[in-house]
């Protein structure tokens, strides 16, 4: 898996499961959003179009990729499905409990080997503090 930066959803997995999520629920605007000609950066277009519907469309794939039995999943897997959950909940889209107590517990239990460990451990330490704090819904 690839990872360009240190936020739980900076990575080839869980990108993939948002983008194919806002493409499945929102079609043709998500596609237009994202063209270069937009002045709306990446992050705006998925705060403006993030609702329950991608949260869920992001999670079936992801079940799609690695299957419905979470006790298989690997690390990265888990680390993908913490990332949706955390991007969704950056964009105000209410979790529910499940999603959020799931992405809660594979975050403590991170074991991937990171680039920027210091500044991962950072990230991951606030990550965890949001999602206690978040409403779920």
């Amino acid at each position: 898996m690839g990872y360009w930066g240190i936020k739980s959803y900076e990575n080839d997995d869980a990108n993939d499961a948002l983008d194919a999520a806002f493409e499945r629920v929102h079609g043709s605007q998500y596609i237009n959003l994202m063209d270069d000609s937009n002045p709306l950066s990446f992050e705006q277009v998925q705060e403006k179009l993030a609702n329950p519907e991608t949260l869920q469309a992001a999670l079936d794939w992801l079940n799609e990729e690695f299957g419905l039995d979470f006790e298989s999943w690997d690390a990265e897997a888990r680390l993908a499905f913490a990332g949706v959950a955390v991007r969704l909940m950056e964009c105000n889209v209410l979790l529910p409990e499940t999603v959020r107590d799931r992405a809660l517990a594979w975050l403590r239990q991170e074991e991937i080997d990171w680039d920027e460990p210091t500044k991962r451990r950072l990230r991951r330490d606030q990550e965890i503090g949001r999602l206690e704090k978040a409403k779920v819904g």
